[in-house]
């Protein structure tokens, strides 16, 4: 699934002009792996399909910018404005810089660069936590937001492929992890 979660980041950043061929690689990526998520990112992909940049610029300010209990921070949904979310983001900003995710004016809990962080790891263990830690209770949180403020947001079904997708891969971690653990015996 390499790439997949930076093809999630691109489209749930703020809409650029290619955010609408993202969608398609998205959904013909998602294809490949699950059936379910595949639905919902096809969901997306049409939810776009003759809407003007313009309008799904405002889709998405109206969404995550004007709400804050759908704020793509992760840090926020997971820890309040405690002092932990401080460090969580402190944590996030050395395995960024040591990754070499760039996050351009963003906060580095924001959704999309712990998205691209994701892609970039390869040690099971990280993965696994930053998946069933950070992204699921977090993605389910923004989520459930969603639908309580404008059920109908366009968001709504790429959230739903991308909690799809991760709860997908968090077994699979699991298992490559139970896996190197019993060769390491």
């Amino acid at each position: 699934m390499n790439g997949i979660y930076s093809l999630f980041a691109d489209v749930l950043d703020y809409p650029s002009p290619s955010v609408f061929s993202q969608a398609r690689e998205l959904s013909r990526q998602v294809a490949k792996t699950d059936s379910e998520a595949a639905d919902l990112a096809r969901q997306f992909e049409l939810a776009l399909s003759g809407m003007p940049l313009e309008q799904l610029q405002e889709i998405y300010t109206s969404s995550f910018d004007m709400h804050p209990d759908s704020t793509p921070n992760l840090g926020c949904h997971l820890f309040g404005e405690d002092v932990r979310r401080n460090i969580f983001m402190a944590l996030l900003r050395e395995r960024m810089d040591r990754a070499q995710v760039r996050t351009g004016v963003e906060l580095p809990d924001h959704l999309s660069l712990v998205l691209r962080l994701l892609d970039s790891l390869s040690d099971e263990a990280e993965i696994q936590a930053l998946v069933e830690d950070c992204l699921i209770p977090g993605v389910t949180r923004i989520l459930s937001a969603l639908k309580q403020t404008n059920a109908g947001c366009t968001y709504v079904s790429v959230f739903q492929a991308l909690l799809v997708t991760l709860k997908g891969a968090a077994p699979k971690a699991i298992t490559s992890l139970e896996t190197a653990r019993g060769a390491a015996t």
